[in-house]
């Protein structure tokens, strides 16, 4: 798993396919938060989250190409998830982002030129606005 806090409200996983190609799966760190202390799956849409057993972590994604089931240990996504909350505590995700001016930039017919909401220079590829 990774974690870019310039992204603070995500987590993602990268593996590899069966047939070798090296794919990226981005989820919210919440919803993986969730899962973390349920035995039902959490999650809407394309990835769903859950304990599985009594140490495991299971990741259920899915989409049109094609589904995939991860396990993991629990206790190893809990310390990973708890390096992120020390470097972006809960609740302080969107601490410096100008939420009006976000809104302003998906509304905006053409995209509008300067600085993305994470602080990068648009266009800025990782969040779909170049």
């Amino acid at each position: 798993m990774a974690y870019d806090p310039a992204d603070p409200l995500a987590v993602s996983v990268e593996f590899v396919c069966g047939n070798g190609m090296h794919t990226t799966w981005t989820m919210g760190r919440d919803l993986v938060a969730e899962g973390l202390g349920s035995r039902c799956p959490v999650g809407l849409g394309d990835v769903r989250v859950w304990q599985y057993g009594e140490s495991g972590l299971r990741i259920r994604l899915h989409s049109d190409e094609g589904s995939a089931d991860l396990l993991a240990e629990l206790e190893d996504v809990a310390d990973f998830l708890s390096r992120t909350y020390q470097l972006v505590p809960e609740g302080r995700e969107l601490d410096g982002i100008d939420v009006d001016e976000v809104i302003r930039m998906l509304l905006a017919a053409t995209p509008v030129q300067g600085s993305c909401w994470c602080g990068r220079e648009c266009p800025c590829h990782d969040h779909g606005t170049g």
